[in-house]
């Protein structure tokens, strides 16, 4: 089994993750909506513009892109004790099917958590579907009971 290299998205990948975002909710979600040279182009742009609070991250092998991830970095409140105060959602993580079970996710999600800890963010979240939940629990993370949401 070839090693798996996983690296911050820069902008030559910006095509890369858009097909594979489309790859994930058009083929396996069955999502329908916007073709896919319109979703690329739309959400090049749309990288483009959140640029300063969404990182792309890429999970590779044999120079292949088969995964990724997102890190939303949110600004939150300043305190006394600490002025400037950032926490992270890990968002739309996905691992092609050929390569699901042979730790590419948890490599992936690794190289997210180590980013978010040299960024000096507080804590990360996300919204992990039911069957993942073990996956991520495996990872560290635990379920936190106060946290709410109300949906629209």
């Amino acid at each position: 089994m070839s090693e798996t290299v996983c690296r911050p998205a820069g902008d030559d990948d910006l095509s890369t993750l858009a097909a594979l975002r489309y790859e994930w909710r058009v083929s396996e979600k069955g999502e329908h909506g916007l073709d896919e040279s319109t979703f690329e182009r739309q959400m090049i742009q749309w990288m483009t513009d959140h640029r300063g609070t969404h990182q792309g991250y890429l999970a590779a092998r044999d120079g292949l892109d088969i995964g990724c991830a997102w890190l939303c970095v949110i600004d939150r409140v300043p305190a006394p004790a600490q002025f400037v105060r950032q926490a992270g959602l890990v968002q739309s993580v996905y691992v092609r099917q050929k390569f699901r079970n042979e730790g590419v996710g948890s490599e992936l999600i690794r190289f997210v958590i180590e980013q978010a800890r040299l960024m000096g963010l507080s804590y990360l979240g996300l919204h992990p579907s039911e069957r993942s939940i073990p996956f991520y629990e495996r990872l560290g993370f635990a379920r936190y009971g106060r946290a709410l949401e109300l949906h629209f």
